[in-house]
């Protein structure tokens, strides 16, 4: 070897931290392209999105989790947020819910507010198509001693009831007009 001639060193490979490059260099080297993987960015900190699995099943969380804390839903593959649903009264965050078998949607600002709405298809029920006649708030479905009834939103201070028929209000007979 000359002067000129540098020699030879031996330093360890810098570290890959480029989720790309890992990406690139993971490959099988048989030359074969495959399908692009599509990246999701997080919509809170921009960076990207990662399928995990959690006790619940597969869900997308951010990569710069504990930092960032934004999850969505797998939905066949991509990530959905979950719809948000709040509560007419207060409106606080309604939470779905379960005690024993009995599914329902709650308030999270219990024990303040006391709103509860059944479970329709995995959203809370709209009962909004209700109105209470005493008060002019609206009617909730509710499950009591005795089974289903509606009830006004605001109980304890509107306590006005309606029977409940295979979950549909029924409405209370108007009392004919005394003059005929």
């Amino acid at each position: 070897m000359s002067r000129d001639t540098p020699k030879p060193t031996h330093h360890s490979p810098k570290p890959i931290t480029d989720a790309w490059e890992q990406e690139f260099l993971s490959q099988d080297g048989s030359g074969y392209i495959g399908a692009p993987s599509k990246r999701y960015r997080c919509p809170k900190c921009q960076g990207v999105l990662l399928l995990k699995s959690g006790k619940n099943g597969a869900f997308w969380g951010c990569e710069n989790f504990p930092s960032c804390d934004y999850t969505a839903n797998n939905d066949e593959g991509r990530p959905v947020r979950a719809k948000k649903f709040f509560c007419p009264l207060c409106n606080g965050q309604l939470r779905k819910k379960s005690h024993g078998e009995n599914v329902f949607w709650g308030c999270s600002n219990y024990p303040e507010c006391k709103l509860t709405l059944d479970d329709l298809n995995g959203e809370p029920s709209s009962s909004k198509k209700y109105p209470c006649r005493a008060c002019g708030h609206y009617l909730v479905r509710k499950k009591g001693a005795k089974g289903y009834f509606w009830g006004c939103i605001k109980y304890p201070e509107c306590k006005h009831t309606l029977q409940d028929d295979k979950g549909l209000p029924v409405p209370r007979k108007l009392r004919p007009n005394s003059s005929d």
